[in-house]
């Protein structure tokens, strides 16, 4: 197997290629809830994303132990929310804890300290962490070494910063390894899943208010009344146009630099790549798409990846909730489908169609 780089003295070994993972061992590491550490979506990200990945694992005599992704970013990538001196800029503006103490603790303007900086633990927003192998006796000693051993590549990259963008705050291990090597941490994001209940959509129903309950069937009625067609499909190459041309128009809305040519890539690639795991929620009304949420499966978890809206077709009409939420759960337990992703953002209209939520940090060691 080739390597790009390799820290031999810390049993961690590196490659800058999906193609070069062992690829049992690492799908056995990425359970259920590592979608985007599995090796479909990171073969995505390599050929999408722009930016030069390297993979580092761990390895023993029964197999691998352990698994980090890391992505090596400069000032160019538009992620603004994936990449740690922007993140902390607008984690700081929307008051979240440690934000402002971090930017404030820098020596000089956050670009030109922490860029161009190593992001590890997966190139998406929400739930960054290394995959370690269950029933290790040190998972502690395993995920110290990963880290350290992405220090290394940081500064043989000549990078600024190793960031950790969105630890979760039940992944106690990661967060006490990373705080033991010195990183500054603050309050990043909240992540959002839903478990699909038992009884199909009434079961869902009954965990609400009876407000709640009220108002989704006022809602459902009103697109039935309105002839908007709901249905769950594949994502086709046919597809892949009209959702990336709805995905823009969201993306740019909210201030993101985005092209259609950059979106067809990606959607495209997500068709190739994940066949009949890659599902379409896909809202009609006369014939013309204004809705959609891309669905993406692994094992029996479904994630929304991506959404967007034709609001010159859909008006004031309720489309978002019904293809993002209701039709996604009606279509659950036939699916086989256990849980269902929310990701970060938009946490109190989440919580009130009945998700779970829980804190993530970011993690962020300055070069010296």
């Amino acid at each position: 197997m080739g390597t790009a780089w390799q820290a031999v003295a810390r049993d961690v070994r590196a490659v800058d290629s999906v193609a070069q993972l062992p690829a049992a061992g690492w799908d056995e590491l990425a359970g259920p809830g590592d979608l985007f550490l599995s090796r479909p979506w990171l073969r995505v990200a390599e050929t999408t994303s722009g930016v030069p990945m390297t993979y580092l694992f761990g390895e023993d005599e029964h197999g691998l132990t352990a698994g980090l992704p890391t992505a090596l970013l400069g000032t160019d990538v538009p992620w603004l929310l994936g990449r740690p001196d922007t993140l902390a800029g607008y984690c700081a503006g929307e008051g979240l804890d440690g934000a402002a103490d971090f930017l404030a603790g820098l020596p000089g303007a956050p670009a030109g300290v922490l860029m161009p900086s190593l992001v590890c633990g997966g190139r998406h927003l929400g739930g960054t962490r290394a995959l370690t192998r269950a029933g290790l006796s040190d998972p502690a000693g395993v995920t110290g070494r990963l880290v350290a051993a992405a220090e290394d590549l940081m500064r043989e990259r000549q990078a600024r910063s190793a960031a950790f963008l969105y630890v979760d705050e039940r992944d106690t291990v990661l967060r006490q390894v990373l705080a033991a090597r010195g990183y500054a941490s603050f309050t990043s994001s909240s992540y959002s899943w839903l478990p699909v209940p038992d009884g199909g959509f009434g079961g869902y129903t009954a965990t609400l208010s009876a407000h709640r309950r009220r108002r989704i069937e006022a809602e459902r009625r009103r697109l039935r009344t309105a002839g908007v067609r709901v249905r769950l499909e594949p994502l086709t190459a046919e597809l892949v146009p009209p959702v990336s041309a709805l995905d823009v128009s969201l993306l740019v809305k909210y201030g993101a630099r985005a092209t259609q040519e950059q979106a067809e890539q990606t959607f495209g690639r997500i068709h190739r790549e994940f066949g009949d795991d890659a599902a379409v929620v896909t809202a009609r009304l006369d014939g013309e798409l204004c809705g959609f949420a891309l669905v993406l499966r692994h094992r029996d978890h479904w994630y929304v990846y991506r959404c967007g809206f034709d609001y010159a077709v859909k008006g004031d009409l309720p489309v978002y909730f019904e293809v993002l939420f209701y039709h996604l759960i009606e279509a659950a337990p036939g699916a086989g489908v256990s849980v269902i992703h929310y990701g970060t953002g938009s946490t109190a209209a989440k919580q009130s169609r009945g998700c779970h939520t829980t804190q993530q940090y970011a993690f962020v060691m300055p070069g010296q």
